[in-house]
């Protein structure tokens, strides 16, 4: 989960009201210290109070780009904090609530949207300083510009590249982002040739889904899909409940396959939070999506009256 830490209120208020010298320097170390803090929120096991402390941590990271927008430390802190914030309490909010209220869904999907491509943007903003012209490169010769990059634009490659891909699936008919998602996957599919072992096998985790919940003519693959779920298995020891739930609901789901989604659904809610200090939240929000996807069997699966025969 998002790993955000801010200092306290009347530290960060010190910061901004200092001028000259002094306050750059004041805000350096309050940017380094930022950027550099450990999962404080990744290893709370209460989403709710995680949920309500986040986003004054984004805005305090924001204050501080203002005065330092070339930061790369603090331009991926920002990345990955507005990417896990959208995706865990915006966007899985909105999917909860699709058969309840609908209107109400779609207005979070929107914002889940923004956030996401605010995500996108910072990310695309660190990459820049480490590679000028990244961004435009981009869209001239993607293969070169991607080559270019090296192991230290890992993070950076994976944060960005999830947070383009999540914005389109938050809105599956803006034209644009569709023609974008091959650039947002071929980001992440940097980061396997970079470090493949990279937070546990995290960008594996991401192309089971990228890949199972395309259909072929798009470019999807469920062969491909099943592939990286073997290795986020093993990067990952078994200990990401996400990884089960990806595989469940990208591949599973639409190959109609009840028995094996069931199976997977249950294996991550046999992980242990506990055993994964570092992914304890994370965990929790993923096993409270396989609990509501299991209420879910007759939505997405035809013959779920036969299986209970």
């Amino acid at each position: 989960m998002a790993v955000l830490r801010a200092p306290g209120f009347p530290t960060i208020l010190l910061v901004l009201s200092l001028t000259g010298c002094v306050r750059t320097l004041a805000l350096n170390a309050a940017a380094d210290t930022l950027a550099g803090t450990g999962g404080v929120f990744a290893s709370d096991e209460d989403p709710e109070l995680v949920r309500e402390a986040i986003p004054f941590g984004l805005k305090t990271y924001e204050s501080i780009l203002a005065d330092l927008p070339e930061h790369r430390g603090l331009l991926l802190a920002t990345a990955s904090g507005f990417t896990q914030y959208a995706y865990a309490f915006v966007q899985m909010d909105a999917d909860f609530l699709d058969a309840t209220d609908l209107p109400r869904s779609r207005e979070m999907r929107a914002r889940a949207q923004k956030l996401l491509l605010r995500a996108r943007d910072y990310g695309l903003r660190g990459l820049e300083v480490g590679h000028p012209g990244f961004r435009a490169g981009l869209r001239k010769d993607l293969a070169a510009t991607l080559a270019a990059t090296t192991r230290d634009d890992v993070p950076f490659l994976y944060w960005t590249g999830v947070a383009w891909a999540a914005a389109l699936m938050s809105d599956k008919k803006n034209l644009d982002l569709v023609a974008d998602l091959p650039t947002a996957g071929a980001l992440v599919q940097r980061v396997l040739e970079l470090d493949e072992a990279y937070d546990g096998g995290a960008a594996h985790e991401f192309l089971v889904s990228y890949e199972g919940s395309r259909p072929e003519a798009m470019g999807g693959s469920a062969k491909r899909a099943r592939h990286h779920y073997e290795r986020a298995l093993a990067h990952s020891k078994g200990k990401r409940a996400g990884v089960y739930v990806a595989l469940a609901e990208s591949v599973s789901a639409r190959e109609q396959n009840l028995p094996e989604f069931k199976r997977l659904l249950a294996a991550a809610l046999e992980v242990d939070p506990e055993a994964a200090p570092g992914n304890r939240l994370l965990n929790t929000l993923m096993q409270r999506r396989a609990r509501w996807l299991l209420t879910r069997l007759p939505d997405l699966f035809v013959d779920v009256e036969e299986d209970k025969k």
